[in-house]
């Protein structure tokens, strides 16, 4: 009975890890070995969180039930980062490079070595004229980590774009190469990629849930009076315990615990927790190599 549920199966698991890792105790683990394998297998226990919690594993075994649309939905993503890549290629390809020394513009003068000044900054120098610099060689290359020249590359960088995380990088560059209307390439991608990407996965999640529960049934006055009693019961005060009378102590803590003061300081005892996760402890300090307190 105890297989026939994933929850079950999870358990084992981790009891058989467990178990043969405190019988074997290793002294030493080399890399790539069993004793390493085993100890990533270990890594598993904080999984025991969706076995505990109903709610957080009713969602995982939603996303489960729902991997053929979400499939489908990731293969319409992967479909429409084909598309704009090939166009991006058309667009970009092999128009991204440039030579490091700024005053260079074609390729074949780009040859030999430069002056490239070195700025420095954070610490208490006194400025001079002219800048330090260093003999660098003169490399023509593309941004550090994307190009168009080829669709594998191009996929690549507007995967990346999907994630929210250097579009505005990329955004630039394609404003300093090509133009300002040129921008409405990688804007449509993140328009048409956010919307397809996020929202009809986050909407197959929902419908499977919705129909699991059977509230994909009802209709829209059932529906309504459905989410009122939901926010009645959001509405009802909470359940406070009764007073323990036949104990004088806990009588006693409980009144201190149930005052508005009390409350009152908890909740600045916690801003004050954590707004000090913000200070730099003098700990930190020397580790980093400060010589300054925190103050």
């Amino acid at each position: 009975a105890l297989l026939r549920d994933m929850s079950g199966i999870l358990d084992v698991i981790i009891f058989s890890v467990s178990l043969i890792w405190l019988s074997w105790m290793p002294t030493s683990i080399q890399q790539n070995s069993w004793g390493q394998l085993l100890m990533i297998f270990r890594c598993f226990r904080p999984l025991r969180i969706f076995i505990l919690v109903p709610h957080m594993r009713q969602v995982v075994s939603e996303l489960c039930r729902g991997f053929k649309e979400i499939f489908l939905v990731a293969v319409m993503v992967i479909a429409l980062i084909f598309v704009f890549a090939n166009w991006g290629v058309h667009l970009f390809g092999l128009r991204f490079a440039a030579c490091n020394d700024l005053s260079i513009t074609n390729r074949s003068d780009c040859h030999g070595m430069y002056a490239a000044k070195v700025f420095v900054t954070k610490m208490n120098i006194p400025h001079r004229e002219p800048y330090p610099y260093m003999m660098v060689p003169k490399v023509f290359h593309n941004p550090r980590r994307f190009h168009f020249d080829n669709i594998g590359t191009a996929m690549l960088a507007l995967f990346e774009v999907l994630s929210y995380k250097g579009w505005v990088d990329l955004r630039d560059v394609i404003i300093a190469k090509q133009g300002p209307m040129a921008a409405i390439y990688i804007h449509l991608y993140v328009f048409l990629g956010s919307m397809i990407g996020l929202t009809l996965f986050v909407g197959v999640v929902i419908a499977n849930y919705r129909e699991n529960k059977g509230t994909a049934l009802l209709t829209v006055d059932q529906m309504r009076w459905s989410d009122l009693k939901k926010r009645l019961k959001i509405a009802q005060p909470l359940h406070v315990p009764p007073k323990p009378e036949s104990n004088v102590l806990q009588a006693c803590i409980y009144d201190i615990t149930q005052n508005i003061y009390f409350k009152k300081l908890i909740a600045l005892l916690v801003i004050v927790n954590s707004s000090l996760l913000a200070v730099n402890w003098q700990e930190e300090l020397k580790t980093n190599g400060y010589l300054t307190k925190a103050s």
